[in-house]
């Protein structure tokens, strides 16, 4: 470094830290000696720069090396990453390890240091993973509408892909299932635009549309993906979708009515599932077995199949399979006119519901205690229940459940001698059942 470059150095230092040419000289050099040197009109001695360097706390190096201050940024920068580095691994442990809440916190913690846009972007993608894993899918879908313009604008095809079908499955969970099936749609039709590898993410996407085109009653379409899902997950050998998809083309060809294939594809997923050991998935199969022998008015077997499935739905702690499985246990017995016993499944399924705001099972079980005090001529009441699942139902547009509270208020305004009334539901009943 010459005399101007090292001269300017020192002087830029010591007016950074506010100090006087006065400060540097201290009883060892002159003030004019110092200044000499920053006007880089003589070079100090060793002995010199050492004395001024200590006065500047800095290591002599920072005087002589032009690079030493990028290089000191450099090192900082470096520690700064490696420091965000391992909060990330420290993250996706904690993660793995279902500590989602900790994971939740780290990755809070690295996004309040400021890193690059990227790393940002993809940090809140990791982020939103964590939330979705708390079953927090309003702060999912927030954080996803703010980095979406990022990915998108990068072309970061992958992640654009499993965006939009991570936000097909909270709007799914939120209920709103338009919207979740045009994301669900959006999701396929980019990973087949962009020959994506992730075959596993394929099959999720096939299974999850199938899935809301049955929970809307568009059970054709839902047919239709099932087997796509099914073809695709034989080919990739995706043993756990096989299950899941068999299973599902058991529940929809229960629902067309076409109960002998219906238990062909039940049962080919429970023997997937049991050699697997997937008790969740077993469960599931148990309860549709238990909706076919229900419409095969095969009481005593139905009710044996959902009080397996609901017992094995206990022992995970998923208060929602146990309350599917009570409703269509007080189903039964509704459909065998013990009332009282019905009621008492149905109120309790009811309970559990309400407290965990599954409103699609809500609109269901009102939808059968409304036909049930049909039957007991408690007309207000019944009135009262089936116009409450009609709100619900309309709202969730379930047309197959809707047609089903449709019908129930048509016969009850048969009962209350209203028959212009009773036409105006059962058309509406109707109306639904031919758009599926």
């Amino acid at each position: 470094m010459d005399m101007v470059e090292l001269g300017k150095r020192i002087r830029e230092e010591r007016k950074r830290q506010f100090l006087k040419q006065g400060d540097l000289s201290g009883d060892e050099f002159s003030k004019g000696y110092i200044s000499l040197i920053e006007k880089g009109k003589i070079s100090p001695s060793l002995k010199a720069l050492n004395f001024i360097a200590q006065k500047l706390n800095k290591p002599v190096v920072y005087f002589l090396d032009e690079d030493y201050v990028e290089k000191e940024e450099l090192k900082k920068e470096l520690a700064k990453y490696k420091n965000i580095l391992e909060k990330f691994l420290t993250a996706q442990k904690a993660f793995d390890n279902k500590n989602y809440e900790e994971a939740i916190k780290l990755y809070i913690d690295i996004l309040d240091n400021a890193i690059d846009e990227y790393s940002t972007n993809l940090i809140n993608f990791y982020l939103a993973k964590s939330y979705f894993a708390i079953k927090d899918y309003t702060k999912v879908l927030e954080i996803l509408d703010k980095i979406s313009p990022y990915f998108e604008k990068s072309s970061l095809n992958e992640i654009i892909v499993e965006m939009h079908y991570m936000k097909g499955l909270c709007l799914g969970n939120l209920q709103k299932f338009q919207s979740s099936l045009e994301n669900y749609l959006k999701a396929l039709d980019g990973f087949e635009k962009y020959s994506l590898k992730h075959t596993q993410l394929k099959s999720r996407i096939l299974y999850s549309i199938a899935n809301l085109y049955s929970k809307m009653g568009e059970f054709i379409k839902a047919r239709d993906y099932y087997m796509k899902c099914l073809e695709y997950s034989t080919q990739i050998k995706a043993v756990d979708f096989i299950a899941l998809s068999n299973n599902g083309l058991g529940l929809v060809n229960h629902e067309l009515k076409q109960y002998k294939d219906a238990l062909k594809y039940i049962r080919r997923a429970i023997l997937i599932s049991k050699t697997l050991n997937l008790k969740e998935d077993i469960a599931n199969e148990y309860n549709y077995l238990g909706f076919v022998y229900t419409d095969l008015k095969k009481y005593d077997i139905a009710e044996k199949y959902f009080v397996k499935s609901y017992s094995l739905y206990k022992d995970l702690g998923n208060e929602r399979g146990m309350a599917y499985n009570l409703t269509e246990i007080g189903r039964i017995y509704y459909l065998k006119e013990d009332y009282p016993k019905a009621l008492e499944y149905l109120n309790q399924s009811l309970e559990i519901v309400t407290k965990l705001g599954e409103e699609e099972e809500m609109g269901r079980i009102y939808t059968i205690l409304g036909n049930l005090h049909l039957k007991q001529g408690q007309f207000e009441l019944s009135e009262k229940e089936l116009l409450k699942s009609v709100e619900i139902l309309k709202t969730l547009g379930l047309k197959k459940d809707l047609s089903e509270a449709y019908k129930g208020l048509g016969n009850l305004y048969i009962a209350l001698n209203n028959p212009e009334e009773a036409k105006k539901y059962f058309n509406q009943s109707i109306e639904l059942l031919y758009e599926n």
